[in-house]
């Protein structure tokens, strides 16, 4: 529901990145992944220790562990994702140093990626 809420709004308004959206798609980033370790640790295998709320990086890398295919480039995408979505940049944005990327093609490829693997993994046909 995050990724679709997202997808009407803008990329950018008044030549800035629309911080809304960001929230939104990393949001469902968080979701995606806790979702996959969720479904894959079913069985009660649970990690002794999850990592904390809003971790991106540590959700995707316990994801991993759990049988989610490694990709550089998602790992990459996550790595910048967890700054902005753990200090709450994206909700309060403040001035940063250096500017995100094409922070709409990551946001959507690594949000996409994420989503389509998980999907595949619970619906096999």
């Amino acid at each position: 529901m995050f990724r679709n809420a997202a997808g009407g709004l803008s990329d950018y308004v008044n030549g800035e990145p629309f911080w809304p959206r960001y929230a939104l798609i990393t949001h469902a980033i968080e979701l995606a992944l806790k979702a996959f370790v969720r479904h894959r640790a079913a069985n009660g295998n649970l990690p002794a220790k999850e990592p904390r709320q809003h971790d991106l990086s540590g959700w995707y890398k316990l994801a991993i562990q759990y049988g989610l295919p490694h990709e550089p480039t998602i790992a990459q995408n996550i790595e910048l994702l967890n700054e902005l979505h753990s200090t709450h940049y994206t909700r309060y944005p403040q001035h940063r140093s250096a500017p995100i990327s094409a922070g709409e093609t990551m946001l959507d490829s690594t949000v996409d990626h994420l989503i389509d693997t998980f999907t595949q993994t619970i619906n096999t046909r």
